[in-house]
This record gives C-alpha cells, sequence and structure tokens, in this order.
C-alpha cells in the first residue's frame, strides 16, 4: 500500500472517530430542567427543585454568581446522583435534587433577582456548567457548557 494510501485511511480513520466520540458525548449527556420554584414568604427562602430527563449526572456543587439569595446549608447534599426521569409518573428521590437558597436582600421574594451556575458531571466524567437566572418565582437554564 503506498503512503498516500495509508494517509488518506489514517485521516479517514481519524474522522470517523471524532464522530462516535460526539455521539457518545451526546448519548450521555444529561439533561437538566427545573420542575418548580418554591418561593417561602415565613422564612425568606427561594427552592428550586431540579430534574434530569436523560442520563445519569452528578451534581458537584451551586455557585452564586449575582443577585439576590445565598445559598442555604441545606445543600450540603452535593455531591449527588441524579438519576433520568423515564416517565411523567416517576418523581423519586432520586430523579430530583432541591436547591435551597436564602433572600439576602429587603426584596420581596417575587423580585429577587439571581443567577446561579450548577456544576454537573456525566457518566464520561465530563463536567458541565449550567446557570439557573431569573426573578422570583420566574427562572430558565441556560444551554450547557463543557467545563472539561
Amino acid at each position: 500500500m503506498s503512503d498516500y494510501r495509508k494517509s488518506k485511511r489514517i485521516s479517514d480513520l481519524e474522522r470517523v472517530a471524532q464522530i462516535l466520540e460526539k455521539d457518545l458525548v451526546l448519548k450521555y449527556q444529561p439533561h437538566l430542567w427545573i420542575n418548580g420554584v418554591s418561593l417561602i414568604g415565613l422564612e425568606n427562602k427561594v427552592n428550586f427543585d431540579i430534574n434530569n430527563k436523560r442520563e445519569w449526572c452528578k451534581l458537584i456543587e451551586f455557585r452564586v454568581i449575582t443577585g439576590d439569595l445565598i445559598l442555604d446549608e441545606q445543600n450540603l447534599h452535593l455531591p449527588s446522583e441524579l438519576e433520568p426521569k423515564f416517565s411523567e409518573d416517576l418523581i423519586g428521590d432520586t430523579t430530583r435534587r432541591w436547591m435551597f437558597t436564602i433572600n439576602k436582600s429587603d426584596k420581596k421574594l417575587e423580585n429577587v433577582e439571581y443567577d446561579i451556575e450548577i456544576i454537573y458531571e456525566d457518566r464520561l466524567k465530563k463536567r458541565y456548567s449550567i446557570k439557573l437566572t431569573g426573578t422570583g418565582g420566574k427562572c430558565s437554564l441556560s444551554t450547557p457548557k463543557i467545563i472539561n
């Protein structure tokens, strides 16, 4: 076999390997979502119900980036495994984790603003960062970014 053919074959195999690696990453990527936000006025707390729709993941860390909230000591359950939710009827202790926060401002809970980063890891040990941004009980999650 000529050197040119060997070189071309190696290049083709490298492309196939890259495609397979991307497919593997997509296959095992979790999909976090917020199932609800609880505003607890008497305790001045805002709690977030974090759920997972796809593959297993491990929640590693919550970080407040900016805003009126601070993390409650109840978040000491991290790191924590989060199983995927396979059906609408299944919501259990393994498919959800709560993130607990306290309002450090003088604002009403409906007006508190926040930007919180959630760090998690998939089966392939790839780490992701996703941002939870909102006001009061209305929030959205950003697109996850790989941080490995």
